[in-house]
């Protein structure tokens, strides 16, 4: 047949038959997919069949009558369910119109569903436009069906003798496979509407907000766990009378029926904008474990130790914790503990009262343990607080209490105490510079953060990093990358950050290349392992690389050569001749 009488997707299809290499005088493909397979077929879409078969149900008078069939294909090519005329039927056997059937171009050539499946849109195939002469006998019309993120999954098809054919019949097709779709989105959207209710629900019970769920006459229908806490485990049903501190807000559709009030506990006009764990990026096994550490920690109220180097993210996971506890409608409040004067500490940790001492606040002042009251105190670089504040600290912790300087009188507090220092505090106590029972009591769950060095992402951090920096977010060349991932980095993520803050600026708004990486000239000493005039060996260079991939890859030699960017043979054979081992 001549292509000037094809339609424009019939004569596309008869191009690409021609590319595939098919002939129009080919044997019928009877391959017919039976038995486990089509079993196994039928399964994985026993839900669209089932919802295929109530359409097919309200056609098929329609259909049978007009000598046509109507067929579901999956997204393969393959009929999984026909119904239809059964004198048509039978002539359709003679061209494999059945289920089983595979009917993609490839197999049948020019066809409706062949077509539909590779222009991904409605069309019809007549008579002599089909590409094999066996199936110029048939006209047919073709629709495909999507799911709700556009991927097609299937095809609905109405086939018959090319006498028997209707104008209606692609309008039908059309319809068929729209009302099929339909069907599957709403069934998508309700079970994403399950599960949407669901992860509220996980979300509310385990909000460290109380949160309260109130009928129209004002009686409690669900509380989360922190609200339980407060109104009590028997609350359920009862009226609810309003505390102090909560708010209640309606909850209205777009009618202005009432569906039901929520009772929240409001933040203080000056609610702190802190960090949470969302916030601490890494993709370094060591990281997640720490994070992990972290949010189980959160869940208690138990002291938190942070251990680490400077710049290695201590502030950052106290506040993280604070955020994820119950205490995190609550105060929190920082203190460096490093930078206040001996002869101040007291006063700043527990206040003063009137008259204190000279130059005091005439009024008195409130320390921050008391500012922190009912929330969490962070004592940040607690190692180099003095003997004398230890003492009092310890006297703290223990009583729950505090005593003003130049007062007294005692005050209660609750809070929940997150330590942190750059310092081995088991060395301080040996030297007598830390007190061992302060250090057991500050110690209930110490954490010990990993200096950058030695983490695995330091490339996925700095891109993090990077988007803060700058929009867009620059690129960094392979050499550049190449020189943060072998840098000590002695300050750490602070140093980090203030490196490539320094190298936006000297790209100028092109890629970062390693000439960008301003590093300290000692600290690039420290990075060579030796001073300028004796620069490392090549092979002194390699031992180091292999070593730190090792370490941060935990031996996974894939790992580590992916890397390095050398294959895995290669690695094996370098470790073997360096001597390379575990320990």
């Amino acid at each position: 047949m001549e292509n000037n009488f094809l339609s424009e997707a019939a004569a596309s299809s008869w191009k690409r038959c021609h590319e595939l290499g098919l002939m129009p005088t080919d044997p019928i493909d009877d391959n017919i997919l039976t038995g486990s397979h089509m079993q196994s077929l039928l399964r994985q879409n026993e839900q669209t069949i089932h919802y295929t078969e109530q359409i097919f149900e309200q056609m098929h008078t329609g259909i049978k009558q007009s000598g046509q069939m109507a067929l579901l294909i999956d997204s393969e090519g393959t009929i999984i369910h026909t119904v239809g005329d059964i004198d048509f039927s039978r002539r359709a056997l003679a061209v494999q119109l059945q289920v089983g059937a595979n009917w993609a171009e490839r197999r049948k050539g020019t066809n409706a569903i062949g077509v539909a499946l590779a222009e991904k849109k409605p069309v019809r195939v007549h008579a002599e436009e089909h590409y094999f002469n066996s199936n110029h006998f048939l006209t047919c019309a073709s629709a495909p069906v999507f799911n709700s993120i556009g991927e097609l999954i299937g095809i609905i098809n109405i086939s018959g003798k090319q006498e028997n054919y209707h104008a209606y019949t692609f309008t039908l097709a059309c319809m068929a496979a729209l009302s099929l779709q339909n069907k599957i989105l709403l069934e998508e959207s309700k079970k994403e509407h399950l599960i949407t209710l669901r992860e509220l629900e996980h979300s509310s019970l385990n909000h460290p907000l109380p949160l309260l769920s109130l009928s129209r006459d004002n009686r409690i229908l669900r509380a989360n766990h922190a609200a339980i806490r407060m109104v009590g485990s028997d609350a359920i049903g009862k009226v609810f009378t309003k505390l102090e501190g909560f708010a209640v807000e309606t909850i209205h559709n777009e009618h202005q029926k009432l569906w039901q009030s929520v009772s929240i506990q409001k933040q203080a006009a000056n609610e702190q904008h802190l960090y949470a764990f969302r916030d601490i990026i890494g993709t370094c096994p060591t990281i997640i474990q720490k994070k992990e550490l972290a949010k189980k920690a959160a869940a208690t109220d138990y002291p938190v130790l942070l251990l680490g180097e400077s710049g290695v993210g201590k502030e950052l996971f106290a506040q993280s914790i604070h955020t994820a506890s119950p205490r995190s409608a609550e105060p929190f409040i920082a203190l460096n503990c490093s930078a206040i004067p001996d002869s101040l500490i007291e006063s700043e940790l527990f206040g003063y009262a009137r008259g204190a001492f000279t130059g005091a606040n005439k009024d008195g002042n409130a320390g921050k343990f008391e500012a922190a009251h009912k929330g969490t105190i962070f004592l940040d670089e607690i190692g180099d607080m003095p003997l004398r504040a230890q003492a009092a600290l310890l006297r703290v912790l223990q009583e729950g209490t505090i005593t003003p300087v130049g007062s007294a009188k005692s005050k209660a507090i609750n809070i929940r105490v997150i330590a942190a220092t750059n310092k081995d505090l088991a060395t301080e106590i040996k030297a007598g510079r830390f007190r061992a029972d302060l250090y057991y009591r500050l110690k209930g769950i110490h954490i010990t953060l990993p200096p950058l060095r030695e983490r695995s992402d330091i490339l996925t951090l700095a891109g993090h990093l990077l988007q803060k920096h700058a929009s867009p977010c620059p690129f960094i060349t392979e050499t550049a990358q190449q020189k943060l991932s072998t840098y000590c980095w002695p300050g750490n993520i602070r140093e980090l950050s203030g490196i490539l803050m320094q190298a936006v600026f000297l790209a100028g708004g092109q890629a970062i290349d390693a000439e960008h990486l301003s590093f300290e000239e000692s600290d690039e000493a420290v990075q060579a392992g030796s001073g300028k005039d004796h620069p490392l060996t090549l092979k002194d260079a390699e031992i180091t690389a292999i070593k730190k991939a090792l370490k941060a890859s935990e031996w996974n030699l894939s790992k580590a050569a992916g890397h390095l960017k050398i294959g895995r043979t290669t690695l094996y054979r370098k470790i073997e001749e360096y001597g390379i081992t575990l320990f």
